[in-house]
Formats: C-alpha cells, structure tokens, sequence
C-alpha cells in the first residue's frame, strides 16, 4: 500500500493522503503537480533517506570490491545480459512473430498490391508492339515507381507502433537500439517478397511485358529490391517524425519530386537544368525505370500501325527506297514499304531501344542501376539505425 513512501511526502510537508485514496495518483499529484509549494528535489537531497540509500550503495560497493568482483571477467558490468547477435536473433524472431499475428496490417500489403496490380494491369491490357504500346508500356511502369509511395505511406505508422512498444522495453535495458534497428527493417522484407511476388505475377501478364525468362527474371529481382526500397524510406521518415502526423506530411514531398524527376513524364535531354544538373540523379526511381523499361524493350521488334506511320512523298519516277535508303540505314526508325513510288510509309522506330534512347537510357545500365538501388537501400538502413539511436521515445 505504499506507507513507506506516502509517510515520506507527509513527513515532508504534503497534505494527509485519504484513506480511500489510490496512493499511486496521490503521490503523482503530490510529486508532479507544477506550482507546488515544496522543492522535492532540494528535500530529497537533504533527506536522512538519501543519506541511507547512498550509504547502502557503498557498502555494496565496498563488498564487491572484497569479494575481487571489480577483477571479474570482461564484461561483466555491461549493460546488456547478452551479446548484441544473441539480442538480434531474439529480438528478429519475436518481430516477426509479431507480423505474421499483424493479419491486418499484412492483408493490408497484399491487397495494396493485388489491387494495384489489376487495376494497372486492366488500363493496359495485353500491348503490342506498336509505337503507342511501347508508350503504354513505359507508363504501366511509371506506376509501378508511383506504387512505392503507397508502400512507403504504409508502413510509416507500423514503425512508429514498433518504436513505442522499444521505447517501454528500452528504459529497463532489455535489448539494445541495434537490436530493434536491425530487426524492426528486416522483419518487414518476408512478407513484402510474398506481396510483390503477386503484383508481379498478375502485372507482367495482364499488360503483355516481354516473355523471355532472363527479361522475366531481371523485373522480378528489381522490383523485389525496389520494395525493400519503399520499406526503408518509409521507414526512415518515420525515424525522425514524432507521430504519424507528421510523418504523413512529408512522406508525399521526396515521394512525389522522386518520381516526377525520374525521366519518364519529362525525358532528360527536355528537363529544366536545375532538375537535370543534380536532382534528377538523385532520383531512386530514375535507376528503377531505366532498369525496367530497358530491361523489357531491349531487341523487341516495333510495328508501327497504320494511323502511326510518317507519310510523305519521294520524288518523280523513284522509289521510296531511291529517295530515303540510305537515309534509313543511317537513322533510326524504318520505312514501311520501300519499293513503293509514293507515299512512303515511315515508322520513327524499328526497335525497342532506339525508343529508350530518347530519354538517355540504355540496356547496358540495367544491373548498374540495380546495384544503385542497394545503395540506396543501404543508405536507408543506416539512416533508419542511427535515428533508433538518437531519437528518444520517451521524451520528459
């Protein structure tokens, strides 16, 4: 019931506690309420308690150094029980434990997904080859750059649940900030790799993306990566937000200037040069579009249909091919029926990658680019850790 402690402040000047009063809220009243008229600290630092309690610390002190525990082995007055490993491997597997109990949350991420996925996959159902479907293309991957901003939105506030519950653990030297850091990113990749696994199987096909098993492969490993990647910079805004509030006010900023200056809506060559001369390569979304758009572009065959081809007329008693062959072999594109004496049939594009080498990318960059993503990655992480350390939970 408290006696001990409700007869200290009584002792020392705060009114009689009830005895139908909860002693805990007493002494929070007593103690904490601003404006009271007794200086605590200065009686605490004067009290004969004070003076027994440092003498006790002393004592135990002094027996401690009899007993030859100061010569003890290393270590052995370290704050934490157990290794930072050990602390990691248990931290990670109860982290994990806590997701998979998460259904919301984890049917949450599937259905962002899947959602996504079909509606992406409906707008651009089964593309061709033809000069607006590469198009088409190029922009049904721009919306999967535009999907890792709702990626990031969603696990801003399950970080910040997982760093209060740290906070709580935290203050009685449970386990370490490296602990949580490490286990609170990477508990999150598992069942991200399950989602994204399904938007890739319902997007690849549904939009017609090129079917070779290498092109397959490369779009896959990326966007897995470039999940993990909209995990991190969520997670790293929230390291240095105070609450979900604030989180959610400046998610949308890098997401959204990210990915508008990736190249895709604005090619490079036609950027304003403040954006182009830096921010640009900045851009995590500009290394995952190349990679992708490349990736699925490089070698395909364009077939410009009939309302896409250039017209124009060769001169009399020649041939398109007199007039412009040797034009078209130096240039990029192809003319459609070359042994015809008028109206010359001209597509702008005969493959795939003279359309990417408009916007300065080329197929030579995608594993580059993928590295580039870990970097970037990594930087996230690192970022993410460093605020786990700094930033205090519970702030007084």
């Amino acid at each position: 019931d408290a006696r001990t402690l409700i007869a200290y402040f009584e002792r020392n000047g705060a009114p009689r506690c009830p005895p139908t009063a909860n002693p805990a809220e007493y002494i929070l009243d007593v103690a904490g309420k601003p404006g009271a008229r007794v200086d605590w600290p200065r009686v605490w630092r004067e009290s004969n308690e004070r003076q027994a309690v440092l003498a006790e610390i002393a004592r135990i002190n002094a027996l401690k150094h009899r007993a030859g525990a100061d010569r003890a082995e290393p270590g052995a007055d370290r704050t934490y029980a157990r290794s930072v490993a050990y602390q990691t491997r248990l931290v990670f597997a109860r982290m994990l434990l806590m997701q998979w109990r998460n259904t919301e949350y984890q049917l949450t991420r599937i259905a962002l997904q899947v959602i996504c996925a079909v509606v992406v996959g409906l707008a651009y159902l089964r593309l061709g080859d033809g000069l607006a479907d590469m198009s088409n293309k190029m922009m049904a991957l721009f919306f999967v750059a535009v999907l890792g901003i709702l990626a990031t939105n969603n696990v801003m506030p399950q970080y910040l649940r997982d760093r209060r519950v740290y906070g709580r653990e935290s203050s009685t030297n449970q386990y370490g900030w490296q602990a949580f850091g490490l286990s609170v990113v990477f508990a999150e990749w598992p069942f991200a790799v399950l989602a994204n696994t399904l938007f890739v199987v319902i997007l690849y096909w549904m939009v017609g993306l090129n079917p070779a098993s290498d092109r397959v492969g490369y779009f896959y490993i990326v966007y897995i990566v470039f999940g993990f990647f909209s995990l991190s910079l969520g997670q790293m805004i929230a390291s240095f937000s105070a609450n979900e509030f604030i989180a959610a006010l400046i998610a949308p900023i890098p997401g959204a200037l990210l990915t508008l200056v990736a190249g895709a809506t604005t090619p490079y060559p036609s950027m304003p040069k403040f954006f182009s001369s830096w921010l640009y390569w900045l851009s995590p979304h500009r290394y995952l579009l190349e990679g992708l758009i490349a990736n699925d572009l490089h070698g395909a065959r364009v077939h410009c249909n009939p309302d896409e081809l250039y017209t124009f007329e060769p001169p009399a008693n020649s041939t398109c091919r007199d007039y412009a062959g040797d034009w078209v072999k130096s240039a990029i594109g192809y003319i459609d029926n070359l042994d015809a004496t008028s109206a010359c049939k001209y597509c702008p594009y005969s493959v795939g990658d003279e359309f990417v080498s408009t916007f300065s990318w080329s197929y030579a960059n995608r594993w580059r680019n993928f590295g580039i993503l870990f970097a970037f990655i990594a930087f996230n992480i690192i970022f993410t850790i460093a605020m786990v350390r700094i930033y205090k939970v519970n702030k007084r």
